[in-house]
């Protein structure tokens, strides 16, 4: 197995979730109908946001500019993009978990794909976890990826600079496939205090 990331928030995981949501997708429907992505990704967030602004009504102009709402919405949205892109096998499923615990939400996507696909991950990955600025990167990246941003990291580069997350992705092997594993943990409050 090999793994790259940021994740330190071990003990985040360890606690028992207030809730947990799973769902199954597969890549062929959402690369078919695109705008899916965005939807689901509004839905997660309008959910998740009412666990984090409990005294916010929800038909509020304040929940629906919500930061919290409009941000798990991104961070997700990246998430299942780049599951759907880089799944190989466009029929086989998508796995999502989404757990809620206290402070934190954590995103968790899994995908087979093959090694074509992880090549080119994996070299993203390895930039984008070895570089000191992710600003630098991310503009970098923008200036020469501006016709090819399918598989320039501009999305995951983003979501590191920009919110409070901590990510994981892990490849393993399963005979002639790979699992990609991506986890995020989101905290709600900002970063935990080292």
């Amino acid at each position: 197995m090999r793994k790259y990331g940021n994740f330190k928030s071990t003990n985040s995981i360890q606690q028992v979730p207030n809730s947990i949501i799973e769902i199954h997708l597969k890549p062929l429907d959402l690369m078919r109908y695109w705008r899916r992505i965005g939807i689901l990704s509004d839905f997660i967030g309008y959910f998740y946001g009412f666990s984090f602004l409990p005294n916010i009504p929800t038909e509020s102009i304040d929940m629906k500019n919500s930061e919290i709402v409009n941000s798990i919405s991104t961070v997700f949205n990246e998430l299942l993009e780049n599951a759907a892109k880089y799944s190989y096998d466009k029929k086989a499923d998508i796995e999502i978990s989404l757990i809620h615990r206290g402070k934190t939400f954590e995103i968790l996507v899994r995908n087979k794909t093959n090694e074509s696909n992880v090549t080119s991950y994996e070299a993203s990955l390895k930039e984008i976890f070895s570089t000191k600025n992710l600003e630098k990167l991310y503009i970098e990246k923008l200036e020469t990826n501006e016709n090819d941003q399918h598989r320039s990291g501009i999305g995951l580069i983003m979501v590191l600079k920009d919110y409070p997350v901590e990510m994981e992705v892990s490849f393993e092997t399963e005979g002639e496939d790979t699992i990609i594993t991506s986890r995020v943990i989101y905290f709600t409050n900002g970063f935990p205090q080292s």
